[in-house]
């Protein structure tokens, strides 16, 4: 069994306990933002960990209302510039917490007088020195280069976050009963179907809403371990242009959702099949044509956590179906250093 995939049969364990130890911590830190009401939030993050501040905007904008935007360490690292506002919240995520950049930006951020909270899952690194708040993820050491348990743990925290912001007892209670959904989604078999990807030469990820991160976050694997060329968009961008990519050896894999953005993804499947692009999608029950199948979590706002968890575990499968190593991904590093 490779190292990675060992981490990810430890996901639903690893978040049992993340949940027991640090819950309350994240609730209160919602609570908190609750009180300050900031006009905005803003996220600095780079990788998989960019993909999580991605699934904290749509629960934030779409349940609160409040904007927040993504912006990039170099503004600091490379152009040396502060930050006009002081009313905001900066919140940045990061594994290893040990990227020059995103701990100038945050720097930057403390000094022009921003509350700044760093969710990190090292506790003592060059990001957590920055921040007037450390969150940690509590995702345990993590071994194999490409991010996996340490994902999750990075979205079940925002999205804690995000539960004790809105004072939402029903997504508390969906969070601590995640761990049974996980390990659900970890019985989901999707390696015959994505056997079908040994002949790709590339694919779409597909999604919308919060699982428009998780789509982000797949492509990405795709890349770095099973060496495919997989660009993840919006369902409602792809009719935009890049459906003309459309050729024989081309396929989607669309990860469907039963909140409102859920009918535009199914519209947008039609389009792809119509196009004569090969097409994975997950389903639940009620989703016609559904061929990969998915767990669901007590909340539909979970529900993309338990997707890339079963994501994970086929990713991780083909990756060693295609003869690669994914513990050893090509011209990787576990800790990936920029300035």
């Amino acid at each position: 069994m490779t190292i990675m995939a060992q981490e990810i049969a430890s996901i639903p364990d690893v978040v049992a306990k993340q949940i027991r130890q640090t819950l309350p911590l994240y609730l209160e830190q919602g609570e908190q933002l609750g009180r300050l009401d900031p006009p905005c939030l803003i996220t600095c993050a780079r990788g998989s960990s960019d993909h999580a501040t991605l699934y904290f905007k749509y629960l934030v904008e779409s349940q609160l209302g409040v904007p927040v935007c993504s912006m990039g360490p170099s503004i600091a690292s490379i152009y040396d510039q502060g930050l006009a506002t002081k009313k905001a919240v900066f919140l940045a995520v990061s594994q290893s917490g040990g990227s020059k950049d995103i701990a100038a930006l945050c720097n930057k951020a403390t000094e022009s007088g921003l509350t700044t909270i760093a969710q990190v899952n090292e506790k003592q690194s060059l990001l957590g020195s920055t921040a007037k708040r450390v969150l940690p993820l509590q995702a345990g050491k993590e071994q194999a280069v490409a991010a996996t348990k340490s994902f999750v743990c990075s979205l079940v925290a925002l999205a804690s976050i995000y539960a004790g912001w809105r004072k939402d007892k029903a997504f508390i209670d969906a969070l601590t009963a995640l761990p049974d959904a996980l390990e659900r989604s970890l019985a989901c078999d999707w390696q015959s179907e994505l056997e079908a990807l040994t002949a790709v030469k590339g694919l779409f990820v597909i999604s919308r809403g919060p699982g428009y991160a998780i789509a982000q976050e797949a492509a990405l694997k795709f890349k770095e371990t099973c060496g495919l060329h997989a660009e993840a968009f919006s369902a409602a961008e792809v009719r935009h242009g890049p459906i003309a990519l459309a050729q024989s050896n081309f396929a989607a894999l669309c990860f469907a959702s039963r909140d409102k953005a859920g009918p535009g993804i199914e519209e947008t499947v039609g389009h792809l099949r119509d196009a004569g692009i090969q097409t994975l999608q997950t389903g639940f029950d009620q989703v016609d044509n559904a061929t990969l199948p998915v767990a669901s979590a007590s909340h539909i706002l979970l529900d993309p956590i338990c997707h890339i968890t079963s994501f994970y575990k086929a990713v991780e499968q083909l990756t060693v179906r295609l003869g690669t190593n994914p513990d050893a991904p090509a011209h990787l590093s576990k800790v990936t250093v920029t300035l």
